[in-house]
């Protein structure tokens, strides 16, 4: 006995299809190939990704930081770069912060930045606080020009507020995507 495999019953043998699954002759089902069943799912992952982005779009929009970093150096500063550094333990806080000034004032031995911003990350937010350790070196380094943003993510994590910042240091929400931007915007990053 010779079974028929193909057919209108998506290729279930009529010995062994049941009573139940015998269609009527105006229902034919026809199998769906792989490439068409392939583009369906790509179809559908892309509405997908697309209503996601739609509904993520407004978060993005409220993630800025409360600052933005400055426009283009003056005339005079045009050849001097602009700096950024990335710092992730308090330790090394006074030394960037005195790197970052000097570049500034000019007491740098040859080198003259046109602007410096340090970026804090990690637990090293805490050296960020009024009245801690580092206080006199974020004043000092601040009054000079230096900017200073406190990562939004770190400051969560460790339980610093906004409030307990030293005046003058600004916040991102992520201090990673500060420090892209600023790269994005010309700065040349050290990361430490």
């Amino acid at each position: 006995m010779r079974l028929n495999t193909m057919g209108a019953h998506c290729g279930v043998p009529a010995a062994i299809r049941p009573a139940s699954l015998s269609t009527p002759s105006s229902m034919t089902f026809y199998p769906m190939t792989v490439h068409y069943m392939n583009a369906l799912v790509c179809r559908r992952a892309q509405s997908l990704l697309l209503l996601a982005a739609a509904l993520l779009l407004p978060l993005g929009a409220q993630a800025q930081p409360t600052t933005s970093p400055p426009d283009a150096p003056s005339r005079a500063a045009a050849e001097a770069p602009r700096t950024a550094y990335l710092v992730r333990s308090a330790d090394m806080l006074p030394v960037v912060l005195m790197s970052a000034r000097t570049s500034l004032t000019g007491e740098a031995d040859g080198f003259a930045a046109a602007a410096a911003d340090v970026v804090v990350v990690g637990p090293a937010v805490k050296g960020l606080v009024t009245g801690g350790p580092h206080a006199a070196a974020l004043t000092e380094s601040l009054d000079a020009g230096v900017r200073v943003v406190a990562c939004g993510l770190a400051m969560k994590k460790t339980g610093v507020t906004e409030g307990d910042l030293l005046d003058g240091i600004d916040t991102a929400p992520n201090g990673f995507h500060e420090l892209f931007r600023l790269e994005a915007k010309g700065y040349v990053t050290l990361q430490l």
